[in-house]
């Protein structure tokens, strides 16, 4: 004769509003890959346009926050890092100049942090190799 059959009480999850907040967070989140193929579009061979700069400078500073936060979360107490992590917030604070050469400066700066930032953190265990 089989067994009668169990009853589970189920307790109750969490709130649709979180799972969907949850859910919505993680479809944001930039795969590190993209990260550097923002820094590649800032640091390669060719300067982006001059119609693009908005889009790139948004771009890099959601860069450099999430590496930022990332390094916070891992608590990162490596030197180098801190001093990257300063740099990253003197960068954010700069407004973007009007003219292409300097906004190209600009780029430039923070692409080139970006990539220092996302290659120490590797290097500290912080992220795994992002290539």
């Amino acid at each position: 004769m089989p067994a009668p059959p169990a009853y589970v009480r189920r307790r109750p999850g969490p709130p649709v509003e979180l799972l969907a907040r949850v859910a919505q967070r993680l479809r944001e989140v930039k795969p590190l890959d993209e990260i550097l193929d923002d820094i590649g579009d800032v640091l390669g061979n060719q300067a982006p346009p001059a119609a693009e700069c908005e889009d790139l400078d948004q771009r890099l500073r959601a860069d450099l926050i999430r590496l930022t936060r990332i390094a916070l979360a891992a608590r990162d107490e490596d030197p180098e890092v801190s001093a990257l992590l300063q740099r990253t917030d003197r960068l954010l604070a700069e407004d973007v100049p009007a003219d292409y050469q300097l906004t190209l400066g600009l780029l430039r700066r923070m692409a080139s942090t970006a990539n220092d930032l996302l290659e120490r953190l590797t290097e500290t265990g912080s992220i795994k190799e992002a290539v």
